[in-house]
């Protein structure tokens, strides 16, 4: 039998072997390794994708952005937008009256840069109708845009199906988003810590864990807030319906067993989880902690039984709501967006 221990030490630090009768079993130690569905990949892509939430005044999407400068007219105004800063004449525009459409017309041909980094020339108004209508859920395209990493990094990959492993060392946030984007669900990695990052006030961090890389990300989350205006969580939460994007607990991801669910939160307290004819009755309540807030979630039956737990809000718009609860060890993550 081949031994795989030379592996271990020379590819891969946290995957550890061991064989027992004519058997090859794979640990891994999960503090700090993670994979495709991982919350922390998730994380990571958010903070090295391309900005695309910064545009939604324009576009009212996450899943491109449109390159400046561009030409536009609202409301029978027309203006170039050449910075972020000109958002906001957008805003001003769409917020003089109540009674106009307030549809952002682009002058072709426009250049629509997705999170990946990749690029698409639209030439006409029906070429762009076309990729909009491709899109739906754009919960995952969020970007985290007030911190940043410092490279290069060294992550470490092993796929548990072929038992290959390879190390990379990654230069900018193109090879970092795409590296993640395109991992194997087979794939099993973790990055060669300690790394650093920069805050937007150009203080660096370092990061010794996965859950470091991730208290650092949430840490600054609020801070980079592309939204304009401000926004309730009580407002957000009963303006559904709600479906669940991501369900991640005991190391695994178990957002399938949500699928068909769709969630509404009244105003009274009261929710309902329906599914097909089966409609469960529930309870919700928000709670303002000193510095964060919490949901509490509470359903009849035991059909909806692990995800009735005190949520610590991480953060919310319009359309996401993203939550996390810790139990000693266990770390759940638990994702809405509305349908």
């Amino acid at each position: 039998m081949r031994n795989f221990t030379w592996l271990l030490i020379s590819v891969l630090a946290f995957i550890s072997f061991s064989c027992e009768k004519e058997e090859e079993t794979v640990s891994t130690n999960n503090e700090n390794s993670f994979t495709k569905t991982s919350p922390v990949t998730y994380l990571v892509k958010r903070v090295s994708q391309v900005e695309t939430t910064i545009d939604n005044i324009l576009d009212n999407t996450s899943y491109f952005k449109i390159k400046l400068p561009v030409e536009v007219t609202v409301n029978n105004q027309t203006l170039t937008v050449s910075n972020s800063y000109d958002y906001h004449a957008v805003e001003d525009i769409k917020e003089t009256y109540n009674d106009d459409d307030d549809i952002v017309n682009f002058t072709f041909p426009i250049v629509l840069e997705f999170a990946d980094f990749h690029t698409i020339t639209v030439n006409n108004l029906s070429q762009y109708n076309a990729i909009i209508s491709q899109c739906s859920d754009d919960s995952n395209y969020h970007e985290i845009s007030c911190i940043n990493f410092n490279y290069p990094i060294t992550i470490n990959n092993y796929d548990t199906e072929n038992q290959i492993g390879n190390t990379v060392s990654i230069q900018n946030d193109i090879q970092l988003y795409n590296y993640m984007d395109d991992l194997l669900d087979s794939a099993v990695i973790g990055i060669a810590f300690p790394i650093q990052l920069t805050n937007s006030s150009g203080s660096s961090v370092t990061v010794n864990s996965n859950t470091e890389l991730e208290d650092a990300i949430n840490a600054v989350v609020n801070d980079c807030s592309t939204i304009i205006g401000t926004l309730d969580l009580d407002d957000v939460i009963v303006n559904g319906p709600w479906i669940v994007s991501y369900c991640y607990y005991d190391y695994n991801d178990e957002t399938s067993y949500y699928n068909g669910y769709v969630f509404n939160f009244n105003s009274n307290g009261f929710s309902t989880a329906v599914k097909s004819s089966n409609s469960i009755d529930g309870e919700w309540h928000i709670e303002n902690e000193s510095s964060y807030q919490k949901l509490d979630l509470n359903f009849d039956g035991g059909e909806l039984h692990d995800i009735e737990t005190n949520w610590r809000v991480q953060e919310y718009t319009n359309t996401f709501i993203r939550l996390k609860h810790t139990n000693g060890n266990e770390v759940y993550y638990l994702n809405f967006v509305k349908q």
